[in-house]
């Protein structure tokens, strides 16, 4: 389980710009800890296994976490959208957005590449 960690999903410089960190995430069948350590992170590139599940907590109406913006025909110093990078690039087979102002929870299931809501 990973708490505010990030996912390394793409290797760019700095590496910051290829990460995504949700508020929560699970991959199951992948030890704690690495070489004893607790991560502080988690490379998708060095594990190939992506989370089962993945939740957002949004503070505010949710727009963050459902942006779809690819990462083509990005300017300089953005990121794409956490909805398309988890849909699109990690592949995340659930993921969920909870509204905290609002008591609003969506959960997304990928289904033939793209997310279905539940």
């Amino acid at each position: 389980m990973g708490q505010d960690c990030g996912i390394y999903w793409h290797e760019t410089e700095p590496p910051e710009k290829g990460t995504v960190a949700p508020d929560w995430f699970y991959v199951p069948d992948v030890a704690p800890r690495l070489a004893g350590k607790i991560r502080r992170s988690y490379v998708l590139w060095r594990e190939y296994i992506p989370p089962l599940i993945a939740i957002e907590l949004a503070s505010g109406n949710g727009n963050e976490e459902r942006d779809t913006t690819p990462l083509s025909g990005l300017q300089e110093g953005e990121k794409p959208g956490k909805f398309w990078v988890y849909e699109r690039v990690i592949r995340i087979p659930y993921y969920a957005i909870y509204e905290i102002n609002n008591d609003k929870l969506e959960v997304y299931h990928l289904v033939d590449f793209s997310y279905q809501k539940m």
